[in-house]
């Protein structure tokens, strides 16, 4: 009978799993782990499950402002900064040959901002003041470039200013968004579910990093990620009355406007 341990498919998860090097001492302790074992399953799970969970990110956002048909309360120049720290961590990790479990859901951010910038832009139509082709047609030729550039022609020795460079983009695309609200007074249609999934994402993120890579890079990044996902997550209940009024008043346009059509 064969020993469904002994297979090539348990032995190629085990080496995704553990690694080459331990994957064959952890696989004769199944199912009674050891700590080093178990822990290292227990971060590839958690890896996973961020992943996935980040697929949902920015749903409800989209989902406010599919309701509102508006942009309201959402800083482009926060969407544009947030594209290229998404962008850089992924490239980081692919370049470093880091395990996708430890940074696959800044490509799914990533894209997912992409589809918040089309949002905005095509909601911004419909104010006083679209947004117009020249800042569009930039924001997509230089992040292909940009791309391009980074995979094809820097070198190893610089793969970690991609992350480095990620902090004063973060402090500024946050910082956007952070000043944004202070100044309007209200969230619109910022999501309380996407800002407590950063803040616990980057928490968890610290951890796994520590133990998946131990990268401080990476590490400190997640750590101002956080901080600043802190900072919203406090706004949010700051102005939560007054967000509630201003998006109850859109609704009510909304309604008023499709009466008006109808007849």
């Amino acid at each position: 009978m064969v020993d469904p341990l002994n297979t090539s498919l348990m032995k190629s998860l085990a080496e995704w799993i553990w690694g080459a090097d331990n994957s064959t001492a952890c696989l004769q302790e199944v199912p009674f782990l050891g700590m080093d074992c178990f822990s290292q399953l227990v971060t590839k799970a958690v890896g996973i499950l961020i992943i996935v969970a980040s697929m949902l990110n920015k749903i409800p956002i989209m989902r406010n402002m599919k309701k509102s048909q508006s942009a309201a309360g959402i800083s482009r120049n926060s969407l544009y900064g947030e594209l290229m720290v998404y962008s850089n961590c992924a490239l980081y990790g692919f370049l470093s040959g880091h395990p996708f479990t430890a940074y696959g859901e800044n490509i799914s951010l990533m894209l997912q901002n992409a589809v918040l910038i089309l949002m905005v832009w095509n909601f911004s139509i419909k104010t006083s003041s679209p947004v117009k082709s020249q800042e569009k047609a930039l924001v997509v030729l230089c992040s292909v470039i940009y791309l391009v550039a980074v995979i094809k022609a820097l070198p190893e020795e610089y793969w970690h200013l991609l992350m480095r460079s990620t902090w004063p983009v973060m402090l500024y695309a946050r910082g956007s968004q952070v000043f944004a609200t202070f100044s309007e007074g209200h969230t619109g249609n910022l999501s309380i579910v996407t800002t407590s999934m950063n803040l616990l994402g980057a928490i968890i993120r610290i951890l796994t990093t520590i133990k998946e890579t131990g990268d401080m890079v990476v590490i400190s990044g997640y750590l101002l990620s956080g901080s600043l996902s802190l900072m919203m997550f406090v706004q949010y209940w700051m102005y939560l009355a007054k967000t509630t009024e201003i998006l109850k008043k859109a609704e009510e346009m909304k309604k008023t406007e499709t009466l008006k059509k109808e007849e």
